[in-house]
């Protein structure tokens, strides 16, 4: 009787010490910047977009498959899935650049990269 319960509770906490917790991670608008800059992040995990600025922002994927309108102070969440674009921009950040191109001024990115050791 004893064998299988401690067999039982060694299986228990096999298990349990092998499941993965999604984590959320907020990224902060500010008028002219997101911080962190880059959030290092798993599938699953879910961000929080809290916007400070004072204004509302319009965050757009690069390649345009998301987007997310979040009013002044407001703040809006989603889920990472694996295939999710983890570079967004500021769309009302557009301005040319010194080349005379098109480009966000604002940028963010995501990570699916381990944090770099400080």
């Amino acid at each position: 009787m004893k064998r299988t319960m401690i067999a039982g509770a060694t299986l228990a906490a096999i298990s349990i010490g092998s499941v993965a917790q999604a984590a959320e991670h907020t990224i902060v608008i500010l008028p002219d910047a997101y911080f962190p800059y880059i959030s290092y992040i798993d599938p699953g995990d879910t961000v929080r977009f809290v916007n400070v600025s004072g204004e509302m922002h319009e965050i757009v994927s690069k390649n345009g498959d998301w987007s997310l309108e979040i009013e002044a102070e407001a703040e809006v969440t989603m889920v990472i899935d694996e295939g999710v674009q983890k570079t967004f921009y500021d769309a009302s950040s557009e301005e040319e650049d010194a080349e005379g191109n098109m480009a966000y001024m604002v940028e963010g990115k995501m990570s699916f990269a381990p944090p770099p050791i400080n």
